[in-house]
């Protein structure tokens, strides 16, 4: 009976993904212009702005892994770590490197560190749950500067960014009963291989990371364009009262850049400001789908990264809110 219950639901599944993917192409057919246009604003993204900036901290962050420099680094942050998260130092490397990186290379860090075995399962579950975040270049320069034309916002948006993240992790040191991982390895003993291995890893995750842009590029217009999210907007304008910046919020919830855009161009205010930290801390459906390709591979629990998410996206609102009432 549970058999044959299970079957049912699993072919009722089937059948509404097969329909979506199917009203994806029907869309594609009927107006190719659009989402051809869709696509190549995504690619444009992905090669003139993550390309450069994500191709070198993907190669070097996997070398260091490979070679076992990362064991150097993270003992100088082990007592911190140790107190703040409870876990080893290479947690508060995989940090610094995600904080000043950008999405999504703490996850890739986590893969890395991963399949090296130099963490846990358990240890990269705990991981995800602070070292997923966008960086400096992107944060401050790109939303603060750039579309908002303002430093003080983006260090309001910088600074909620990271305390958020470091709540999070608090909250989750305790997760495995504070599993350390203590006899870290490297493997120098393959060095021969190990340059060539980097980079084609490298460029296989950076093209993967492209992929996801383009294709969420194409999902959210597709969303955007069938009304589909015209309900939650609804529900969000009784309580925010400016359609603008909720819609901005909306579309910053599929592309995170998008959003913050769109919110950039409504009225300056706490609101506007505080909903663009949320969004940057959510990282979008697109980052999300793109740091699970990563985490997956690193056998981390989906539920509690995704929970960790919603959590710093609320930490980062609250932050962010605070300090642009007390000092903007």
């Amino acid at each position: 009976m549970n058999t044959t219950a299970f079957d049912i639901k699993t072919k009722i599944k089937k059948s509404v993904v097969a329909t979506l993917i199917f009203a994806c192409i029907l869309l594609l057919v009927i107006k190719p212009d659009v989402y051809i246009s869709s696509s190549l604003n995504g690619l444009k993204l992905w090669a003139l702005i993550v390309l450069p900036s994500l191709l070198p901290f993907f190669f070097l962050t996997s070398l260091m892994a490979a070679t076992g420099i990362t064991d150097k680094l993270s003992a100088l942050a082990a007592k911190p770590a140790k107190f703040l998260f409870n876990c080893s130092g290479l947690c508060a490397y995989t940090f610094l490197m995600s904080i000043l990186s950008g999405y999504p290379v703490g996850a890739k860090i986590i893969a890395d560190l991963r399949k090296n075995n130099l963490i846990s399962s358990k240890e990269a579950t705990k991981m995800s749950t602070f070292c997923s975040t966008s960086g400096p270049l992107f944060i401050i320069g790109s939303v603060g500067i750039g579309m908002f034309g303002d430093k003080k916002v983006g260090y309001i948006l910088i600074i909620s960014h990271v305390l958020s993240a470091v709540i999070c992790g608090i909250i989750f040191r305790s997760y495995g009963n504070g599993e350390i991982t203590e006899n870290h390895r490297g493997i120098a003993a393959n060095s021969g291989n190990i340059l060539y291995e980097c980079v084609y890893s490298s460029v296989i995750s950076v093209a993967l990371v492209g992929g996801f842009i383009c294709v969420f590029y194409i999902f959210a217009d597709m969303l955007i364009n069938l009304k589909i999210t015209m309900p939650l907007e609804y529900i969000l304008n009784i309580v925010i009262k400016d359609e603008g910046v909720t819609k901005g919020f909306v579309s910053g919830l599929i592309e995170c850049t998008r959003g913050a855009k769109a919110l950039s161009e409504c009225s300056l205010s706490a609101v506007s400001v505080s909903l663009t930290a949320s969004i940057i801390s959510f990282g979008g459906i697109s980052v999300i789908f793109q740091s699970l390709m990563f985490l997956q591979s690193a056998e981390v629990k989906t539920g509690i990264f995704l929970f960790s998410k919603v959590l710093q996206t609320v930490f980062s609102f609250l932050i962010s809110f605070m300090l642009f009432t007390f000092f903007y």
